[in-house]
């Protein structure tokens, strides 16, 4: 792939596993899908995305018929996009493209996904491939520097906000598992910006939130398998999985064991 992508996809009820050498933007647009990387897991619905990092296996799975992505496939030697790397003063591959995650957009952002739907669904036929050319290069500037400002940010350290409230935090994920929370959610219960919630819970756990979110899912599952019945597909449902396979898959990645031979470890 010579030159960068916006796309639509209609994902519906279709379920697979996708590798490239390339990094892509995953931007929910309508319905609901389920993605997995290889230590972090979570759903992309309108006003989420998330960040595929070239390279990076994971997998997906459509929720509902009208599951739809707005996709940003990133050329790595994209003469444009390394122009906006220049423009944002930003090593795209080093920053926001470094590792897989789960963003929730800004509010001010949701009539854009609109305007960029509205944009892509006009056909080949009706625009020439100039024109093409410039919606992809309006669309992946948006959204490209609308997550340069999300991770750029430099967070302004105030001595009484420079460690996490961990027991209110934990309290309001632990109230949440079945629907974990976005970043912006969390930073919003501990009035925290999004970009200062995110650093210093780099800062603290050495994990992204929604690894931390992961981890106390992974948890309260270990706990439950080894003191209690609960069947693993209800279990799996209180702790916002879509199927069983699916928890299975991510408590297999976490703790290099099946949830089942983690039951015959009952304490």
């Amino acid at each position: 792939m010579k030159e960068s992508q916006a796309r639509r996809n209609l994902i519906a009820r279709q379920s697979g596993e996708h590798l490239h050498d390339f990094a892509q933007i995953l931007i929910g647009l309508n319905g609901r899908m389920e993605c997995e990387f290889s230590r972090e897991s979570g759903e992309i619905s309108s006003g989420t995305l998330a960040i595929a990092p070239d390279g990076e296996s994971h997998l997906f799975s459509g929720l509902s018929e009208t599951s739809e992505l707005l996709v940003i496939d990133l050329a790595p030697f994209d003469p444009f996009i390394q122009a906006l790397e220049q423009s944002c003063n930003i090593s795209f591959k080093e920053t926001i493209l470094q590792q897989p995650e789960f963003i929730t957009l800004s509010p001010q952002m949701l009539p854009m996904l609109d305007f960029a739907a509205s944009q892509l669904a006009m056909s080949d036929q009706q625009i020439s491939q100039q024109s093409r050319y410039q919606i992809n290069c309006q669309l992946i500037t948006l959204f490209i520097t609308q997550l340069c400002q999300q991770y750029s940010a430099t967070p302004v350290i105030d001595s009484r906000r420079s460690r996490l409230n961990r027991s209110k935090l934990n309290s309001y994920i632990d109230q949440r598992l079945s629907c974990p929370p976005g970043n912006l959610e969390l930073a919003n219960i501990l009035n925290l910006s999004e970009s200062h919630f995110y650093y210093l819970c780099q800062k603290e756990f050495c994990q992204t939130p929604q690894q931390y979110i992961m981890s106390r899912r992974m948890h309260r599952a270990r706990f439950l398998l080894q003191n209690s019945d609960i069947p693993q597909g209800v279990l799996a449902d209180e702790l916002g999985f879509s199927d069983v396979s699916s928890f299975s898959r991510a408590f297999k990645r976490y703790f290099n064991i099946t949830p089942g031979n983690a039951r015959k470890m009952k304490r």
